[in-house]
Parts: structure tokens; sequence; C-alpha cells
């Protein structure tokens, strides 16, 4: 029997499920939840696109989040569950980072690595570039929107060692490259197995032309034991780049509770009109999250889930969200599976979220201030 705590404020309410194991291997899972607010101490916190790009502190003790368009990263202290500070930087000058970001991580330093179109530098918590990464101009091939970083990463031991996740939209190749600062050398590792992605990818035109593309791609998580671990959401499996080995190989793994792959076959081309239709059949159908790792607990957490939508199609023509079927696999630092269950108490679609501490934090907006749902998984 599963056991969960839903707390919001001072309210307490204890509950028990009485939904039977979906699995053998969940029989012995003890679930807590509960639900938590950020205190923006007297500031805002600006939710309209979510919870953009969260990402945490090297000691696991601060969430930051980007502000959207607005050239300011949120400091959330996690113990105290407050806004601690928000950091304002330049969009313009010498430290400007722009209007709009590709994304960003954090170091060990808890420096802010930012990059978009013409900008891949390190800034401090005062706005301040401390390093123009100069990525472009060692490896040419970097440059331009025909190739994109979807993640960059300051090797943990050697700061003059970046990493990045890139697409290649022209020719829609995944590869990982691999720059050396000091000795300003690229190396471009070819990602073979990301070909089967174009199984899943949707060319959308409108009036016989280009319209956009939906597609899965590919998910990088932090460098962990000289490891990069890259998953994806159509196929339950982890492509492992081993940097000291310098080697690749593919980690596939069996689910007893859900398929190992989207089993929806998108059409290779579509019109506009009808491409929301396939994009919500392909949600129904699994998607898997990449793994997120706690140092506390040296394990993994991957979440998967499908989506329910509305039978009835709001104003725009479009079925709305109304739940999600999730499942919570946990694997071992190895990333063998230890355990798989259904949450049959989250029942909403996972997409942000992290993990520390033995516990899930999933992205909640609560009468629009930051709050998260957090299950602490025994």
């Amino acid at each position: 029997m599963k056991k969960y705590t839903i707390v919001i404020g001072l309210l307490v309410i204890f509950g028990c499920s009485e939904n039977k194991p979906q699995s053998d291997s969940n029989l012995d899972f003890d679930l807590t939840q509960d639900t938590v607010v950020i205190d923006p101490k007297g500031g805002i916190i600006n939710l309209k696109y979510g919870l953009s790009s969260p990402e945490l502190s090297s000691d696991g003790k601060y969430l930051y989040h980007y502000s959207h368009g607005e050239a300011k990263f949120d400091k959330i202290n996690l113990e105290n569950l407050e806004l601690e500070e928000t950091l304002q930087f330049e969009k313009e000058g010498p430290n400007g980072m722009g209007s709009y970001i590709g994304g960003y991580s954090l170091n060990l330093s808890d420096q802010l690595m930012i990059w978009s179109n013409g900008l891949n530098a390190v800034f401090d918590q005062l706005g301040k570039k401390v390093r123009d990464l100069k990525l472009t101009k060692i490896a040419p091939e970097l440059k331009g929107p025909e190739a994109f970083p979807f993640r960059l990463m300051e090797h943990p031991s050697d700061p003059n060692t970046i990493f990045g996740l890139y697409v290649q939209n022209l020719e829609n190749q995944y590869f990982l490259a691999k720059v050396d600062l000091e000795n300003e050398t690229y190396e471009k590792i070819s990602l073979p197995e990301t070909e089967k992605l174009d199984n899943y990818r949707m060319e959308i035109e409108q009036g016989g032309r280009p319209a956009g593309a939906f597609r899965p791609v590919p998910m990088a998580t932090k460098i962990r034991d000289n490891k990069i671990v890259l998953t994806n959401g159509a196929y339950n499996e982890a492509y492992v780049y081993d940097i000291s080995m310098d080697s690749l190989y593919l980690i596939s793994w069996d689910s007893k509770l859900t398929g190992n792959q989207n089993e929806y076959k998108l059409p290779k081309t579509v019109e506009l009109e009808q491409a929301e239709e396939h994009r919500r059949k392909f949600k129904e159908s699994i998607n898997f999250l990449d793994p997120i790792w706690d140092p506390i607990s040296e394990r993994y957490v991957r979440l998967s889930f499908k989506t329910k939508f509305s039978a009835d199609l709001n104003e725009y023509g479009e079925a709305e969200e109304i739940g999600a079927e999730v499942f919570l696999t946990v694997l071992d630092k190895d990333l063998n599976i230890i355990k798989e269950t259904f949450l049959d108490q989250y029942q909403k679609n996972p997409r942000t979220h992290f993990f520390i501490d033995n516990k899930i934090w999933l992205y909640e907006n609560i009468a629009d201030e930051l709050g998260f749902v957090r299950i602490t998984v025994d």
C-alpha cells in the first residue's frame, strides 16, 4: 500500500492509495507526496511561460529560473522555500546577454554559461561577462542558424573543455561537440543512433510551403562520472558517451509498465490544419523524459507519461489537456532499472521537474505563485 501526504500551507491531509500495484517491481515503493509554495518575499516570479529552463546550483540548494525575455534570473532558496534574490543582467553592451537566449547552464562555481545566436559566454552572478568562449571562432561549423546547441556543459574538472549537444538543421543530424578552449581545437562526435528519430519527424506545410516541423529531440544530462547520458522522448533507451574512453554505447531498457517506443507513426508531411491532431496523438502514446541524477541517493529517476485530452475542442479548435498517466522509473548509477511504478496520485503532464535529496520536484502554478508537488522516493 502506498502512502501519500498532501501539504498545502498549514493544511495536512493523510491518505492511502487503494490502487493495485501495476508491476511486481513496485511492491516495496514508499512514496510520500506534498505540495509547497515559494514565498516571493515581496518580489515577482514571472510564470508567464512556466518555469523556464530551471537549473540547480552545484550544492542543490538553489534553483535558478530564467525570466523569458527579461535578462534576469530568479535565485530561489529551496531550503527556505523563498525567492532569495533576482540576478539582473544587461541586454546590450559589453556584458549584454541579449533579449532572448537559447539556454543556459551552471558550472561548479555557479557561474552562468549562456548561449544564443552570436553569444557563447560565461557570466558571474553580478551579470559581468567573465569569459567569451569564442566557440564559433574555434569551430566555424557551429556558427549561424544551421547549427544550434540544445545544451552546453563545462567539464566539471576542466573548465577549458566544453561539450555541446547540437543539431545540424539542414541535414537534421545531431552531434556532440568537444571544444578545447585553451588549444582552440574542436572535435565533432557523431551520434548515429539518433538517426532513427527521423521516423518521428513531421514536416508541416501551409499551402505547399514549409511552415515548421515537429519532432522529438535528444536530451543531455549533466556530466557525471566522466559520462554524458543522452535520451529522447520516443525511445526507452540511453545513448552514453564515455569521455575518458572516447566511446559511445547504447542502453535499451525494458519497461514492464509501458511500451518501449512511442507507438504513433507521424506522417512525413502534413498541412498546418492537421498538425495539431497528429501532435496530440503522439502525446497520447508514451513519451519519455530525461533521467535526473541525485548525488544523495546516487541514483537516477526517470519519468514517462501519456497525455489525456478532452473529447471536445476549444475555441481555437484544439483538444485541451485534462491529465496524464505518469510512470516513475528508478535507475542505479550504471543506468540499470531498480524499480518502476505508476504514479496514481499524480495525474498531470510532468514537463518541468528536477530531483534532489530523494525528492522529485514537479512545477505547479498555484494561484500564479511558484509551487511544487514533491514526491519522496524511498
